[in-house]
């Protein structure tokens, strides 16, 4: 790594350590095995992709993978990674990954559970598909192209982006309540018997995703709706602790709130352009991360 620019290289087999290189913000690729110490790695990269670790949600993330079993492959794609390498790798060719991830990065996708780079098939790309996308900062290219060492702009630019990530997942999980309402509603017949495995698992979604709205809304443009979000998240946990009885003014409450929140902040269009990242774009293109990039290696 130090031959192609790297200065700042930290190298760890410490899970704790990992967890708090991310949280103070400390890395700008972050090569790591899916597994350490017993404990799943993918884990940290999933509560950083989702603002829940540390203020950059867009480290590059290179995981290198143990085995290319689809369940375990599919496991690791949906922590948030950038690019998978099998092991062993030769360092010829993770040079090569980091030199492409340097040139070029893919926009995030976002939905109401995942917000991390899109890995459909070109093929797929085409399909009708509602899921907003954003184009995010690339630190690998920020640090190639910097011109000093300062690193304000690209601190900026993360800011800013994940602000505009924060409002989209915000967007999303509105929608997402919406969905969950209905099917709740649909699954309550007056005068029928409510099974409870069937309404649980649409509370228990609800649930969750209200608490982590309410989480994004606070200090955000959308705090002003906070309320209503709350009030569903109590009814929500009065339908998981006695799914057998429904009030009917309950029910009806629910679906009010979540029509309002839905139309307040559900506001998404079916096919959202790319939403840009705020950093210009020089004209010369980087083919190598510049000495002040900040590695980490975790094996």
């Amino acid at each position: 790594m130090f031959s192609i620019g790297f200065r700042n290289i930290n190298e760890t087999g410490s899970f704790i350590k990992l967890h708090d290189l991310i949280d103070q913000d400390a890395i700008d690729l972050l090569i790591t095995a899916s597994s350490l110490e017993g404990n799943d790695t993918g884990f940290l990269v999933s509560e950083m992709r989702n603002q829940r670790l540390g203020t950059n949600p867009f480290v590059v993330v290179i995981s290198l993978l143990a085995s290319a079993e689809p369940d375990y492959v599919r496991k690791v794609i949906d922590s948030g990674a950038d690019d998978l390498v099998l092991t062993p790798v030769q360092p010829d060719q993770l040079i090569l990954r980091i030199e492409k991830l340097t040139r070029t990065r893919k926009p995030f996708v976002v939905t109401h559970d995942y917000g991390g780079p899109d890995r459909r098939t070109k093929a797929r790309a085409f399909e009708t598909h509602s899921a907003p996308m954003l184009e995010v900062p690339n630190p690998l290219r920020f640090r190639a192209e910097a011109t000093s060492l300062d690193g304000t702009r690209l601190s900026r630019a993360i800011a800013e982006t994940a602000i505009t990530l924060n409002r989209i997942k915000i967007e999303r999980y509105a929608v997402q309540i919406d969905w969950q309402v209905t099917h709740i509603h649909a699954t309550i017949r007056d005068d029928a018997a409510i099974d409870p495995a069937e309404l649980i698992p649409h509370v228990a979604k609800l649930c969750m995703v209200a608490e982590d709205m309410m989480r994004r809304m606070r200090g955000s443009a959308s705090e002003q709706h906070i309320g209503p979000v709350a009030e569903i998240l109590t009814l929500a946990h009065k339908l998981e602790s006695n799914p057998g009885k429904v009030p009917f003014a309950d029910l009806e409450r629910l679906t009010a709130l979540s029509r309002t929140i839905s139309r307040a902040l559900g506001s998404t269009p079916r096919h959202a352009p790319c939403a840009p990242a705020p950093v210009c774009a020089p004209t010369a293109m980087p083919k190598r991360p510049a000495a002040t990039s900040q590695l980490a290696v975790v094996t």
